[in-house]
């Protein structure tokens, strides 16, 4: 069995002959820029071996598929959902607990090594393989359902199906954050954070009561995200 635990720290011969400890996350390195270079399809584990200076026996001594180390990647990348999971349950204006969470969502589908439609794409493809993405996409729908849902009752959003809310917001992040990585050509291109305001901008300007109070949203929605603390929280 392939050893995918960040605390081994026991590696093989690497071809260069120099000391190697652990080499999984170059390994990991070395994939993305792969898959981000070809294609997740098109990157043969002989390649990612090549690129991280490994033997292909060493490659299989950390992953023993592709899919692994795919995987490992979608370990790599939570924080929204974290965040949404302390989020939902804190008490406080919804408003600005909305916009933390679809802020930091749309922050980090931009700097996950691996367009979003990708991840998908290889899931969708390997369900016994990559359940945890569906899961984890089903709980922050949920827990973002749950904060528009918070908001409605409060009255400080406009009336609005929660369901409806939270896959229209999630959706706009996905196809935002695709924008950013490949802009279609004659329209402007965004940097991440740009995205990411001009995502949460539009779903909170679409369920505000009080379309005034957006600036002040914004600002409690980074403190929010700057006190933030996932090891306190975990």
């Amino acid at each position: 069995m392939a050893k995918d635990a960040a605390s081994s720290t026991a590696g093989r011969p690497r071809l260069s002959g120099a000391p190697a400890g652990s080499p999984r996350q170059e390994i990991i390195r070395e994939a993305t820029a792969l898959f981000v270079a070809k294609g997740y399809a098109e990157t043969t584990m002989s390649e990612i071996a090549r690129s991280a200076g490994l033997r292909q026996s060493s490659l299989y001594y950390w992953f023993a598929r592709k899919e692994h180390i795919l995987q490992a990647l979608l370990e790599e990348n939570r924080g929204s959902l974290a965040l949404a999971a302390a989020l939902e349950v804190r008490p406080g204006p919804a408003g600005a607990r909305l916009y933390a969470v679809l802020h930091a969502d749309a922050m980090q589908l931009c700097s996950a090594p691996l367009d979003f439609y990708e991840f998908e794409r290889v899931a969708r493809s390997q369900p016994q393989n990559f359940g945890a993405f569906f899961d984890d996409y089903a709980a922050l729908h949920r827990l973002t359902a749950s904060i528009v849902r918070q908001g409605v009752e409060a009255g400080e959003f406009q009336a609005a199906d929660p369901e409806d809310a939270a896959t229209a917001a999630l959706g706009l992040n996905e196809g935002l954050q695709r924008h950013y990585r490949q802009p279609l050509p004659g329209l402007r291109s965004y940097t991440a954070e740009q995205v990411s305001g001009l995502s949460a901008d539009t779903t909170l300007a679409r369920l505000l009561v009080m379309q005034a109070d957006l600036a002040d949203i914004r600002a409690d929605a980074a403190a929010l995200t700057a006190a933030w603390n996932p090891t306190a929280e975990s």
